[in-house]
């Protein structure tokens, strides 16, 4: 694993709890009719941040490309 994809991984875990939180406090304010529209902003950052999750969550765990073959090599 490369320092950038360790990196993402903590980045990833890291927004985990902010990112629940805002949907999780977004979909329980949708019942008050007074909190409407801040629990429509509520969760719209939630879903942001759980989609940047998601992203860094790919980074992290992709396999990488192997080096090409040098040319000198073969045969």
């Amino acid at each position: 694993m490369s320092a950038g994809q360790i990196a993402a991984l903590i980045f990833a875990l890291l927004l985990l709890l902010p990112g629940g939180c805002f949907l999780y406090v977004g979909i329980g304010l949708m019942g008050e009719s007074h909190m409407r529209v801040a629990s429509e902003q509520m969760l719209i950052v939630g879903i942001v941040i759980l989609a940047l999750i998601g992203f860094l969550f790919w980074i992290a765990f992709r396999k990488r490309r192997p080096p090409p073959p040098s040319p000198g090599a073969g045969s």
